[in-house]
């Protein structure tokens, strides 16, 4: 079981005075390296982007079947899961798109990530990815890739986090231009929905899930924290 290195309430403070963030009005792309990524990290962000009429794209880098050691049935299971979180935050599943790299594996495969990212890309897209030092290799490796893309097409590049608040510290985002994604209820009560559809992380026979609710306070804040490039 993960135990945080630092505590919510001392995230909370560290992380109050960020100033608000403005996205910028372009068509969005998402790399999630896991099916749950996305919610866990900017589950409100899409919900918002889908309401005011953005087109919001998916990208799939795995499809998280070595969750709990490598089970290819469980790929399928939150392949489904994924696609019930997107519709709850207004993605259809037509603008998912699955690359199936092996999970657990990224970063031996970040050459062929970064080809397989870059047509869903332009200079007028903003790309969403996991911060290339969110305290995961998978989280690291699409980190990196999407810095190559966004620098080969001149796309926009904005990170977002989830494991950094259970395995860093809050001095690990001391350099970085962090900003505050303010939430509401609405987008809150999608992101709370989509969050539930991802039901083999929240519960397992093992009774070690790998989010556990000791975790999901990050995901349950009235806000999301953004690195801007």
């Amino acid at each position: 079981m993960i135990v945080p290195l630092v505590f919510e309430d001392e995230w909370l403070a560290a992380l109050e005075d960020l100033p608000v963030w403005a996205p910028p009005p372009k068509r969005v792309v998402v790399l999630a390296p896991h099916p749950d990524d996305e919610t866990l990290g900017a589950g409100g962000f899409i919900a918002a982007q889908c309401l005011r009429g953005t087109d919001v794209v998916v990208v799939a880098a795995t499809d998280g079947e070595s969750a709990y050691g490598y089970d290819p049935g469980l790929g399928k299971i939150r392949e489904l899961e994924q696609r019930n979180a997107l519709k709850r935050l207004g993605v259809s599943a037509e603008n998912i798109s699955r690359l199936r790299l092996p999970d657990s594996d990224v970063a031996a495969h970040e050459a062929r990530l970064v080809e397989q990212l870059l047509p869903f890309v332009t200079k007028d897209t903003h790309l969403i990815a996991p911060w290339r030092g969110d305290f995961h290799p998978d989280h690291e490796a699409c980190g990196r890739a999407a810095e190559r893309v966004a620098f080969q097409t001149g796309a926009t590049l904005t990170s977002y986090f989830f494991w950094t608040w259970h395995r860093g510290a809050t001095a690990s985002l001391d350099k970085l231009t962090l900003r505050s994604f303010p939430l509401d209820q609405r987008q809150q009560k999608s992101k709370s929905e989509a969050l539930k559809c991802h039901s083999s992380q929240l519960a397992h026979d093992s009774g070690e899930p790998i989010l556990p609710d000791s975790l999901l306070a990050p995901a349950r804040r009235p806000f999301e924290v953004f690195c801007i490039s």
